[in-house]
Parts: structure tokens; C-alpha cells; sequence
């Protein structure tokens, strides 16, 4: 008996792994489809067969054709295998090409969503929560060490203060988005408290740029006082060095959410094109249409095409109705009574 049991166990989570498996590779079929989609702008599935088929035909008849020419028609075979040759080779440079396309495509898209979701997490910070974060990615980089967040400095333009290379330095950190950057009066503070306390070099961060007149002060200020400037660009590029910007396993999660949202309002969006009180007026309107057809010569074909779109709204509303659905408490109920 225990024997039996331990089978079945075995047997279950045999079962389990496997579907876990199907799951997984469903889930990678559909982040690659995106990317191909990215790569062919959109492009559906069956226009992408089209022209690969296409465009691979028209290698080979031009190529033939130019064969036939060549030999004035009298080596047909010839021409027709060098054309097949010819259709190889541009077959084997447009696969290379693409995963070369491709390749950069799966780049900008994950440094598109990957930027997205970066500032999406920085624009809900406040302040302080973005001065700590600041920290957190300065803990991380090389050459950073002893930082600490200087309350008590923030009326002077000091929000961190730590060891860079073994020199003391401030650090002056800007939360801004849009059009905002940081101006020049920022940096006039921050020079400031740098001629009082003695610091001879400060780090301005900032999550968008810097107007002109304040890369214009830092430098003329330099030879006195060095005040380095990191926008954006280089605030994104601290991220990644210091882990803090969302890895591939995190961007291709975050691909899967926007996939399954737009599967949920394509959902939500067809029960209402489908719902039982639509189905009688599609089958009514088609039935009218297809009678008019009848009668127009003229529009003859139109009114049955429109009576034909009609029919098969009607029809795939009556089968996605068929199907009969569990009450809301039901359903509920059984989930937290699944065991």
C-alpha cells in the first residue's frame, strides 16, 4: 500500500514538473512573438509568411530568368539549379541579417520597458525615499565609501556626503521629470557651502539634465571648486552597475504583464461584442442585408459581405455562449475550497 501511494506521488509531481514545463516554454513562445512582432512592426503572422515566401520567389524567378538569358536559353536545368543556388544564399544572408536585427530589436525594446519601469519606481518616490536610494546605488559602485545622508546640510544643497577615491565629497541629488532640469542657482548653493566647509568636489545627480548656465558655472568655477554633472544617462548607467535597474529575468516578467493585460482587455472587450442580448441583432441584420442583396444589383456583393460579417458575429457569439459559466460565489468558493 505505501508502496502505491509513493507511485502516485511520484507519478503527481511527475505530472506537475511537466506542466510546469509547458507553462515556461508557452511563456517564452509568447515573449518571442513579441519581440518578432516589435521587429516587423506590427506585422501579422500570416503577412510575415506571405512576403517571406514572396520575396523568396521573386529571388528565384529574377534570378532564373537572368539565367536564361545568360545562356540564350539553351541550358535550362543550368540556370534553374543556379538559380536555386541563388535563392540558398539570399535565404542563409536574410536569416543572419534578421537575428542581427533582432537581436537589437530584444535591446531597445528591453531598454525601453526596463527605462519605463525604472522611472515609473523613481517618479513615486519622494524626496528623502530618493536621496536613500541615491545611497543605495552608491553603496554598490566601486570607489564609493562612508556615505551617509546629511539632513542637517540640505538647507546648504548637501542631501550626501561620502569618500570618493579617498576625497572627501558632496553629493546633491535632484528628483525632477518632463522638461525640468537642474538650474544654475542649484549649483551657485551648492558652491557655496563647498567654499564654507572646505570641499573641493561635489556630484550634482539629477534624473533629467542640466540647463547651460549651470554646466556653464561648474565650469568656470572648476579650477577652484570641481562640481561634476550626471544626468540622466549616467544616473542609468549607476543603476545598472550597482544592480538597481531591472535585470532581463525582471523586463521579461514585466513583457509578460503587458501580454497578459492586453489578453485581459481583449477579453473583457470581446464578452461585450459577444454578449447574448448582440447575438439576435447580428443574426436580424444579416438576415435584412442578405434579403436586400437580393434586390440591389449594383451593391449586390457588398450587402451579402456585410450580411456575411454579421452571420459570423452572430455564430461566434452563440458558441462562446454555449459554454455554461459558475456564479460568481460558486466559483470563489471553490477556489478556496480547492485543496
Amino acid at each position: 500500500m505505501a508502496i502505491l501511494l509513493n507511485k502516485n506521488h511520484w507519478e503527481g509531481e511527475k505530472v506537475k514538473k511537466s506542466l510546469f514545463s509547458i507553462a515556461k516554454q508557452l511563456q517564452k513562445n509568447k515573449i518571442n512573438s513579441f519581440y518578432l512582432n516589435c521587429l516587423y512592426n506590427g506585422q501579422t503572422l500570416p503577412t510575415r509568411i506571405f512576403n517571406f515566401f514572396l520575396n523568396r520567389m521573386l529571388v528565384f524567378i529574377i534570378s532564373f530568368l537572368l539565367f536564361i538569358l545568360f545562356t540564350e536559353g539553351e541550358r535550362f536545368y543550368a540556370s534553374f539549379a543556379a538559380a536555386f543556388s541563388v535563392l540558398l544564399i539570399y535565404h542563409f544572408i536574410m536569416k543572419y541579417l534578421e537575428e542581427i536585427k533582432l537581436n537589437q530589436v530584444i535591446y531597445k525594446v528591453n531598454e525601453k520597458i526596463g527605462r519605463e519601469n525604472f522611472f515609473k519606481k523613481i517618479k513615486s518616490m519622494d524626496h528623502e525615499s530618493f536621496i536613500n536610494f541615491i545611497k543605495e546605488i552608491l553603496e554598490e559602485l566601486p570607489g564609493f565609501a562612508d556615505i551617509q545622508v546629511t539632513e542637517y546640510l540640505e538647507d546648504e544643497g548637501i542631501n550626501l556626503l561620502c569618500q570618493y577615491r579617498g576625497e572627501l565629497t558632496a553629493i546633491q541629488g535632484h528628483l525632477l521629470d518632463g522638461e525640468n532640469m537642474v538650474e544654475a542657482r542649484r549649483a551657485r548653493q551648492l558652491s557655496r557651502a563647498m567654499s564654507k566647509r572646505g570641499y573641493k568636489k561635489a556630484i550634482i545627480i539629477s534624473t533629467t539634465d542640466f540647463r547651460e548656465d549651470t554646466k556653464l558655472f561648474c565650469d568656470l568655477i572648476r579650477e577652484k571648486r570641481q562640481i561634476s554633472l550626471l544626468g540622466q544617462e549616467e544616473f542609468i548607467q549607476m543603476a545598472k552597475d550597482a544592480g538597481k535597474f531591472p535585470n532581463e529575468a525582471e523586463i521579461r516578467n514585466l513583457i509578460l504583464k503587458k501580454l497578459e493585460h492586453k489578453e485581459r482587455v481583449w477579453h473583457k472587450n470581446s464578452k461585450k461584442i459577444f454578449a447574448k442580448p448582440r447575438i439576435t441583432g447580428y443574426l436580424v441584420y444579416g438576415i435584412f442585408l442578405l434579403f436586400i442583396g437580393f434586390f440591389e444589383g449594383d451593391f449586390q456583393h457588398l450587402y451579402w459581405l456585410c450580411a456575411l460579417i454579421l452571420f459570423v458575429f452572430g455564430l461566434t457569439g452563440i458558441f462562446l455562449n454555449m459554454t455554461p459559466k459558475k456564479s460568481l460565489a460558486a466559483s470563489w468558493q471553490d477556489l478556496l475550497d480547492a485543496d
